[in-house]
């Protein structure tokens, strides 16, 4: 999510748990966006399925938790997204800090030369 064209953080939709939930490294609030996604699933169901979702209120939107990593700055958004992005498609728990940014921009670089996916550990 592209936030004012200053700040970005992250949406994920867990399909198979019925949960959408937002990551923000400045821990910003995101209802808005959990419930654009949300009615962008909704009306993509009807469209393909011709049918409204009939289990939406099972839905959990889950706004940004306590225990998000947390930026310190102004400009490290980004990292702190595609860091998200990263540990979280390989479901690995967000275990990071500021103090670790540097290392993962490195890894992040790296990663765009090789043409590989990034793994931040």
């Amino acid at each position: 999510v592209n936030i004012s064209r200053i700040h970005w953080a992250l949406v994920v939709v867990y399909m198979q748990e019925k949960l959408i939930m937002y990551y923000d490294s400045m821990h910003g609030a995101g209802q808005l966006y959990l419930e654009t996604i949300m009615r962008y699933i909704e009306d993509a169901h009807l469209a393909m399925k011709g049918t409204a979702l009939h289990n939406a209120d099972e839905w959990d939107l889950v706004d940004c938790r306590a225990d998000t990593p947390r930026q310190e700055n102004d400009y490290d958004c980004g990292v702190f997204t595609c860091t998200f992005c990263d540990m979280l498609s390989l479901d690995l728990p967000l275990v990071f800090s500021q103090q670790d940014i540097s290392r993962c921009r490195e890894k992040i670089a790296l990663a765009i030369m090789k043409g590989v996916h990034c793994v931040v550990d």
